[in-house]
């Protein structure tokens, strides 16, 4: 849980998920800053959102304005028929850059990029 400052909290879970909230009344940290959060209930409405926080001091509940829930997806681009190297064009570039990071190997490369234009 971290205070990024105007009112913003950044609260993360162990299971990548961070949750995002704006919460405008300044009295709202210390239901915010009941260590460690065991549960937190979000239930949306016109006009904010109500927070229902559990932790080890019982429940608090506060009201924000916005919030936001990220959850990272690990295989998000595996569904899009992105282009790839086959294992030739893998074994080339493998080759250049291998020989870029030897010394003069950026000149050795300028020299055969030129020879076959």
């Amino acid at each position: 849980m971290q205070h990024l400052g105007g009112g913003l909290w950044q609260l993360t879970a162990a299971a990548a998920v961070q949750v995002y909230l704006r919460v405008p009344a300044t009295n709202c940290s210390a239901a915010l800053e009941a260590r460690p959060i065991q549960r937190l209930v979000l239930q949306w409405r016109d006009g904010g959102v109500t927070v229902h926080v559990t932790g080890d001091a019982g429940v608090g509940m506060l009201e924000a304005s916005t919030a936001v829930i990220h959850q990272g997806q690990t295989r998000l681009y595996e569904a899009l028929p992105l282009a790839g190297f086959d294992a030739r064009a893998r074994r080339f570039w493998r080759r250049v850059f291998w020989l870029m990071r030897i010394p003069g190997g950026r000149y050795l490369v300028r020299l055969i990029a030129r020879r076959r234009r």
